[in-house]
Order: structure tokens, then sequence, then C-alpha cells
């Protein structure tokens, strides 16, 4: 039996038929085919789709998107779940001293969001505006509606005051109140407005502005006898550099004044008598806002020389253009065909006619500025 299963074994095998189907040969295609193909790799190569999807690649192996992505979501709900902890359990505290991580966080990203919005991304412009409906509808209801929670804290803080003569600050200040350090410095408030303009109420704006002092610090005229609009091209674009000095300076005076490292230390009490709070200088201030990406180096010296400017009024409008606006523009705008505000002035083959631009940013602010 040995003997003739070695036998088979030594017999040559046949060859075994594949059962498989010939492989399939694809069909030439067509010049119309070919002609579609070589367009679509052109438009791909002008898109730049190519380096896109290479870069997402690069991205992908160091994990941004990812886990880290992922993890960082799961990060933000803990830390949310630490803010409705507070919320629920330390409602006074959590009111009046708590320095909210996830307002801090949505400071930040919402910064970046209108940036990539502006930049014509269109997920970001589909966000923001669902956002921004939601955060409107929030901000009237502060200022028209008294919650349960803020019912509570104002019923404690009364009797704190009552019992133990203790008030602590801002414990009493009405949600107006906290916002007028923005409403003060400029000219509009958010407000929803709707197709059915019986429901949309005059009233409610003018006694909202009035809880608000709107406009009361702000660098142009909103007087019911001002004649501008900023719908005029030349003026927002004004506007928007006006605004822009107007944060950048406070946050500069921010960070030198350490207004969160005062507040605490007050809070302490006596054993933090010997904690004596120091001041940052200007430059300290303004590295902090070159690091953190919200200016540039070079304008460094634009903001020295505006924050020791007199207030914006007619009288002052000329050395506002020369010694902020226009500065900041040509490091802004080296080509000034990138302004879509500033399209319609002869600004040069290579965009770097200021002059026109110049004249106009001043005619611009003596339209809006306030008068001496």
């Amino acid at each position: 039996m040995k003997r003739e299963n070695a036998k088979k074994r030594n017999q040559p095998q046949k060859a075994v038929e594949s059962t498989l189907p010939d492989k399939a040969v694809l069909p030439e295609p067509s010049p119309e085919e070919q002609k579609r193909e070589m367009l679509k790799r052109e438009a791909d190569r002008l898109a730049k789709v190519p380096e896109y999807f290479a870069k997402l690649g690069e991205f992908q192996k160091i994990d941004i998107g990812g886990v880290k992505y992922h993890q960082a979501i799961d990060f933000i709900r803990k830390i949310m779940e630490q803010e409705e902890w507070f919320a629920e359990n330390t409602p006074y505290p959590f009111k009046v001293i708590h320095l909210s991580r996830i307002a801090h966080l949505a400071f930040l990203t919402c910064g970046h969001l209108k940036k990539i919005a502006l930049a014509d991304n269109n997920d970001a412009i589909e966000h923001m505006a669902f956002i921004t409906v939601e955060l409107t509808e929030t901000l009237t209801e502060l200022l028209t509606v008294t919650t349960e929670a803020a019912k509570n804290n104002a019923a404690l803080t009364k009797e704190l005051k009552s019992k133990f003569g203790i008030e602590w600050r801002k414990s009493n200040v009405s949600n107006a109140e906290l916002m007028k350090s923005t409403a003060r410095h400029i000219p509009y408030w958010p407000m929803l407005r709707f197709l059915n303009t019986s429901a949309n109420s005059k009233k409610q704006f003018l006694r909202i502005a009035e809880h608000l002092e709107l406009g009361k610090q702000s660098p142009i005229n909103v007087s019911k006898s001002a004649n501008y609009s900023l719908e005029t091209p030349i003026n927002a674009f004004v506007w928007k550099c006006l605004r822009h000095f107007q944060n950048v300076h406070w946050l500069i005076q921010d960070i030198i004044s350490s207004s969160i490292t005062n507040e605490f230390i007050r809070l302490l009490g006596p054993v933090a008598k010997q904690i004596k709070p120091k001041e940052k200088t200007f430059e300290e201030a303004v590295e902090h806002l070159v690091l953190r990406e919200v200016i540039k180096r070079e304008e460094i010296q634009i903001y020295k020389e505006s924050g020791k400017l007199p207030t914006l009024t007619k009288n002052t409008a000329q050395v506002w253009a020369d010694k902020a606006i226009m500065p900041y523009v040509k490091i802004k705008f080296p080509d000034l065909r990138r302004a879509p505000e500033l399209s319609g002035y002869k600004t040069g083959p290579a965009g770097k006619r200021y002059a026109p631009v110049r004249k106009a940013v001043i005619q611009a602010l003596m339209q809006m500025a306030r008068k001496a």
C-alpha cells in the first residue's frame, strides 16, 4: 500500500484547468472620454485639488482630525460638565467669581470661525449663520426676561446683604450692565428682525439701547442727526479699521492692568496683603498679542502711536488717518486691489497708489466723526 502511494506521488501531476475567467480587457477610452479626463485633470490642477488631498493626508498622519480631535471634543464636554456642576450646586459663586473656561474657548473659536467664514468656507458660513441666530435669540432673552437662576441669585444677594452686610462685586448688576462695556463702543446692536414687519418692535430696540447706553463711547457719531451709512463701502471699510483699533487697544490695556489677577487678590482678602500684582509693560502686552497672532510684529509701532492719539472728532480726523488707519492699511493691504471696499478707487496697476484711498478715508472720518 505504501509502495502504491509513493508511486502515485512520483507520477507527473495533470495540469488543473483554471475555472477562473480570463482577465477582462478594458476597451480603449473614446476620444471624447479622453478629452473629458484631460479637462478634469486640468480643472483639478487649477483648483489645486491634488495639493488639498496631499496636505489632508499629511494632517491625517499626525492625527489632526482623528483621535486627538475627538479627545479635544471629549475634554470640552468634561469642562462643560464641571461648569454645569458649579451652576447647579454653587450658583452664587458661579455667578460672581467663576471664570468660565467655556466662555474663553468660545471667544477663541468664534474668532477663528469668523476668519474661516470670510475665507469663503461653505461649512463655516452655514454653521456661523445657525450659531448667530441662536446667540441673538439668547442675547435678547437675557435683556428682556429674568431667568429662574437670576431670580434665585437676586434673592440670595438680598439675604446676604440684610443678614451679614455682605455684597460681592457684580453680585447685583443687571445683564444690561454687564453688556455695557461692549455696547457703549458700538453704534448698533444685534436683534431679531422679522419679515412680518408688525413683529418688529422699534420701542423694544430703543428701550434696550437706552439700558445699554448704546454708542455712548463710540468713536463715530451715533446721534439722530448723524448723516452717514455704514452700507457705503468706504464708510464700512473705515469703521472696520476703527473697530480693529478699539479691540487691540482694549486687549493691550486689559493685559497691562492685569484686572483678573487684581480681582482674585481682592477676593482673597487679608491673606493676600503681601501679594502685589505686577502690571505688564506695553511691550510685554503687545508681545503677548503677537504670539497669539492677534497682531503682526510690524504693526506694533502703529498701536503705540494710535494709543496716544486724541479722541476722534472732525478736527482730529486727518491725524487719525495719517497716524493710525493709513499705516495699518499699508501693512494689511500691500495690494489695495485685494480690499473689495476700495474697488472704486484708482489704486494703480499694482494696487499701491494710496493717495486716493487716504483722501477717501479722511472724508469718511470727517463725515462719521463727532463734532469737537
